[in-house]
């Protein structure tokens, strides 16, 4: 069955088509005016025509991801486990309280985290943005790569965020979760902290240097000594 889209007043990206699923999502008012200004503050309100969102009412962790047709950033699909739209401190209540219990959480509106659904949405958005500015799309690498080239482009992403001022994972749980994903990696013992510190703080990234840094983790060894400057 075919829904309307929600278009509501004001704000530059007001003329972009959002669409919910489920279409009654109790925050869905809430959530929508903080994805608008997402997609504003990217500088994609011109770019991304129509969004679809789709909510895991039955998954109450933090889990997100973004689709989009390959050179074509009209229409983004976003996926957001129902954990997105509450604060870390409820999603562990919920674990307590609701761990063994059949159905979704209760949704009163005095619990969504504008914050952390921000964090989800500017943190899925800014994977679109860079494949349309630099064409970062890791879909025709093998498969056995494409989790640690994710989780590098993941940590490029969260240090961008943090640098101006929006909400994004902290320094820490990225780390947490880099060495989770790439710690088991030839090279990452000797190379990891470094190409984590490095992505962190760069600014400009092509498809070519992540890939790189995924090589420089998989290989074995000890790195190469620096060279020396003279004074």
């Amino acid at each position: 069955m075919g829904q309307r889209a929600h278009r509501p007043a004001g704000g530059s990206a007001a003329s972009a088509r959002v669409r919910w699923e489920p279409h009654d999502f109790p925050l869905r008012n809430a959530a929508e005016i903080v994805l608008r200004r997402a997609l504003h503050e990217l500088g994609l309100s011109g770019i991304v025509h129509d969004v679809q969102v789709f909510v895991d009412l039955g998954d109450r962790d933090d889990r997100a991801y973004i689709e989009w047709r390959e050179n074509d950033h009209r229409v983004a699909r976003l996926f957001f486990a129902v954990g997105n739209f509450v604060t870390p401190d409820r999603r562990r209540a919920w674990a307590r309280t609701w761990g063994r219990r059949a159905g979704p959480p209760p949704l009163p509106a005095r619990h969504f985290s504008r914050r952390s659904f921000a964090e989800a949405s500017l943190h899925e958005l800014l994977h679109l943005r860079d494949d349309h500015d630099s064409r970062v799309d890791f879909s025709g690498h093998p498969e056995r790569d494409r989790e640690g080239l994710n989780e590098l482009w993941n940590v490029w992403i969260d240090g961008r965020l943090e640098r101006r001022g929006l909400p994004a994972m902290s320094r820490a749980e990225r780390r947490r979760i880099y060495r989770r994903t790439l710690g088991g990696l030839p090279g990452f013992a000797a190379r990891g902290e470094r190409v984590f510190r490095a992505l962190w703080a760069a600014d400009h990234l092509s498809p070519r240097e992540l890939t790189a840094s995924l090589e420089e983790l998989k290989r074995g060894g000890r790195p190469a000594p620096r060279g020396r400057r003279s004074r």
